[in-house]
């Protein structure tokens, strides 16, 4: 903890004048003026981490670093350090007002100290004074520009490999739905691969005999196409669903983008006993936004609720879309345990998650938060335990 200030005086006043040469506010000045000065410059000991003024207060002085260096901080965050040969405080006398950073010592250092009336007799006295006190602005902006912009550069590549990991989480969070969807996407392959195999064989037949109408390939001719684009809608779903590129923002049909998201898990959720229900709004609600992470977002609130109702007698999850004035509203709600009141503010906290070991990692639903602020939109949890859980996500209307 830092100590508080704690001067002590060395000599109550500076006896050689000639140590206040170490400082380019004094150049030019002559031997004469130097040694009125040091006559009301007090000489001050301080040790490591004491403070030497505090933001904020009143100030009645300035000081110069004639040994050991310091740190300079707002808030408590340091942003500068001075060090033997600069000098600090005189900002404060010159506008009047409080200071506006807290000064402490790194090590062992020896100030001066020179009162505000002093200084303002300098100034009057001193034309020379002015110059220097510009001259050591300048050095300072220019380094402190350099030590701004190194800040900048280490916080853009922070910033990058967050960015990065952000969009690692994501692709390890959809290979890991899409692993849990496998059997559903087999199976919903499947049933239309059995169909056109089963036409293709009848067709074979017939043509082998010569006996196939004109009608009859037509007829067969449809059901194939019906079986294929089965196919070619559900394998659009996947590729949509896997998408993670951060292309530009683009109209979304709200209602289709939820359709497709319960096609995806349809039949997994049938082996499951669970009831997949929608109250779609009547019209198509569009807002802006990427839709494989729209359907991200949608595919973790259904996993969430299927978890949710292992225990449930009734397992039903039900989506509503509806127009509210500028907004579309979309609501994913359960007939699960739900969720205790003393949780409901942490749900969306990283890492945090009410499932047993080796079940959840938490990280749903920081990333659905995530992913739902990008599009602009909100979201909101209402839950009572042993009844289920609502989650309500708010988008601005697309228009």
């Amino acid at each position: 903890m830092t100590k508080r200030k704690n001067k002590k005086p060395d000599n109550r006043y500076l006896e050689d004048f000639s140590m206040l040469r170490l400082f380019n506010l004094f150049d030019n000045l002559s031997e004469q003026e130097l040694s009125r000065i040091a006559r009301s410059t007090e000489v001050l000991n301080f040790e490591a981490d004491e403070v030497v003024c505090v933001e904020d207060m009143r100030s009645e002085s300035m000081y110069f670093i004639q040994s050991g260096e310091v740190s300079i901080s707002k808030m408590g965050v340091a942003f500068a350090h001075l060090e033997s040969g600069d000098y600090f405080g005189e900002m404060s006398l010159i506008t009047g007002r409080v200071r506006n950073a807290t000064v402490t010592t790194l090590v062992p250092s020896v100030l001066f100290e020179i009162s505000a009336s002093v200084f303002d007799q300098l100034f009057e006295k001193s034309p020379t004074v002015m110059r220097n006190l510009l001259l050591t602005y300048d050095a300072r902006l220019r380094r402190h520009n350099e030590v701004v912009v190194g800040q900048f550069l280490k916080l853009k590549r922070q910033f990058d490999e967050l960015e990065d990991s952000h969009n690692r989480l994501l692709l390890s969070d959809k290979l890991a739905s899409i692993g849990l969807l496998t059997a559903g996407i087999a199976h919903e392959i499947n049933n239309p691969l059995f169909v056109i195999t089963g036409y293709l064989d009848v067709l074979n037949d017939t043509l082998r005999e010569n006996r196939i109408q004109p009608e009859e390939i037509q007829e067969i001719a449809n059901k194939l196409n019906t079986a294929s684009q089965s196919i070619v809608k559900l394998i659009s779903g996947i590729k949509t669903f896997a998408r993670i590129d951060e292309t530009a923002p683009t109209p979304i049909d709200l209602n289709s983008a939820i359709r497709g998201s319960l096609n995806l898990v349809s039949f997994l959720y049938r082996q499951e006993n669970i009831d997949l229900q929608n109250r779609l709004s009547e019209g198509s609600p569009m807002i802006m936004g990427n839709i494989g992470k729209l359907q991200q977002v949608l595919m973790n609130l259904f996993s969430n609720a299927k978890d949710a109702m292992e225990s449930s007698d009734e397992k039903v999850i039900t989506v509503e879309t509806r127009e509210e004035d500028s907004l579309a509203v979309v609501e994913v709600t359960d007939t699960g345990c739900g969720i205790d009141a003393e949780h409901l503010d942490r749900v969306f906290s990283r890492a945090y998650t009410t499932k047993p070991v080796g079940k959840g990692s938490g990280m749903g639903l920081d990333l659905v938060r995530k992913i739902v602020r990008e599009m602009e939109g909100s979201i909101g949890v209402e839950s009572e335990v042993s009844k289920g859980t609502t989650f309500r996500i708010v988008f601005p209307l697309f228009s």
